[in-house]
């Protein structure tokens, strides 16, 4: 099967409670949470994983205290691509600061899944806050149903509970699985300390609208990847390919 290598692109850095990520852990620990696009190297057309958000966004929207890393634009230019180029949008979900770009992607299919637009175009208003909708109205999505192959190596998998619709997509890599998560977590998430594994393998999703659902697909991602890409890793480097 053909093989992929995948470069994180990080836009902006956002200074968060970690609680956020980890449930009823690591309260009063702040943490540098990256807003990362992720771009598939490989493929035959230009396929992104989510868009990013700016630093802008982040302060005013949602008030976190926020650095820019780069602009959307200069992201890709970085790659040699600019917004018309990409062909393919994976979102993985649709809270902003993941698909706050997508629409500058004028010529992309945008490929969500049918649950998260559904409840993104209605969202309740305890998860109000995290979907702007303005940001993903008249995009051209592809909408599926739970396991679907982008291109051959190339595969999205329902991975609910952060959201209702989040998505993690697994790319084969010479090196086995990788598995971006689509939800919003760190490593301590799938590596917990000892204390914490004694009762549980994970620390689940500090965010969430079914938490037993965001536990259970947390687990299942960390059995199926090689390698674990988390969407806030504050140890991804920016236009490093992995692996």
């Amino acid at each position: 099967m053909k093989t992929y290598r995948i470069k994180p692109l990080v836009l902006t850095r956002m200074e968060i409670d970690q609680s956020i990520l980890t449930y009823r852990h690591n309260f009063g620990i702040k943490v540098k949470s990256p807003v990362i696009m992720w771009y598939i190297e490989g493929a035959d057309q230009n396929i992104l994983v989510d868009t990013g958000a700016d630093a802008k966004t982040a302060t005013s929207y949602r008030g976190f205290p926020a650095e820019e890393v780069m602009t959307f634009e200069k992201a890709l230019a970085s790659i040699g691509l600019t917004p018309k180029k990409i062909d393919i949008v994976i979102q993985t979900h649709l809270h902003w600061d993941h698909c706050a770009n997508t629409h500058k992607c004028q010529n992309a299919k945008v490929i969500i899944q049918e649950e998260e637009l559904k409840f993104a175009l209605a969202p309740h208003p305890v998860s109000g806050l995290s979907y702007k909708k303005e940001l993903y109205l008249n995009l051209n999505f592809r909408v599926v149903q739970g396991s679907y192959e982008v291109t051959p190596g190339i595969e999205v998998v329902l991975a609910p509970g952060h959201s209702p619709g989040s998505q993690a997509v697994v790319v084969n890599t010479e090196k086995g699985k990788a598995v971006i998560t689509g939800f919003c977590c760190l490593p301590e998430n799938f590596n917990p300390p000892p204390a914490i594994k004694v009762y549980s393998p994970i620390i689940p999703l500090g965010t969430h609208t079914d938490l037993m659902a965001s536990y259970e697909s947390a687990l299942r991602i960390k059995g199926m990847a090689d390698i674990l890409l988390c969407q806030h890793d504050p140890s991804i480097i920016s236009g490093k390919s992995i692996p």
